[in-house]
């Protein structure tokens, strides 16, 4: 069934394989595609030392700014080393808004300090994904204070326990996935 690709030039994101964002992004300027990875700057702590490193904004996902309508160029995208997909709906590759594009541009080159925050939400199931309770899945509470404690009530041995916790010991799970998003 052939897909009814938006004409002309537009933003697409392209879903890749774990820690392959930056090979895609390397390949695609490599045949003059425009590609945009987003990134951002943290600390890394090293058995004796701490060094800054910078990561993507997005794991697994970057941009292209291109016509899709173009075969060539569509197979140039799919056939680069390390992309799984571009993403979309069940109709096909759906642009990405360049409104979204120009802010998550702008607040890259700000000097802000980003990070990655996923659609943590009070009423979320998320999986605890570091400390003793990896592997944890359990709902968010409350979301608290300006360092972001979250709060997620998990569920052990038929009994809730509360817990507190930090943004980076947990992860979203369920409706968006990334192996449960559609496209």
């Amino acid at each position: 069934m052939p897909y009814n690709l938006k004409e002309g030039v537009h933003w697409w994101a392209i879903n890749t394989r774990a820690n392959f964002e930056r090979t895609v992004e390397e390949q695609l300027v490599g045949r003059s595609l425009p590609a945009f990875l987003p990134t951002y700057r943290t600390f890394s702590t090293r058995k004796d030392r701490k060094k800054i490193v910078t990561l993507p904004l997005f794991r697994g996902y970057l941009f292209a700014h291109v016509d899709l309508s173009v075969f060539e160029t569509r197979v140039a995208i799919l056939r680069a080393r390390g992309v799984a997909k571009i993403v979309g709906g069940p109709d096909g590759p759906e642009p990405v808004p360049d409104e979204q594009i120009e802010t998550v541009t702008r607040l890259c080159a700000s000097d802000r300090l980003l990070e990655p925050w996923g659609k943590i939400e009070v009423g979320k199931r998320v999986r605890i994904v570091s400390g003793g309770l990896t592997g944890v899945t359990g709902v968010v509470v409350d979301i608290k204070g300006k360092n972001k404690k979250i709060i997620c009530n998990v569920e052990l041995l038929g009994r809730a326990v509360a817990t507190e916790l930090r943004p980076e010991d947990i992860e979203a799970i369920g409706r968006f996935d990334p192996e449960d998003s559609p496209g």
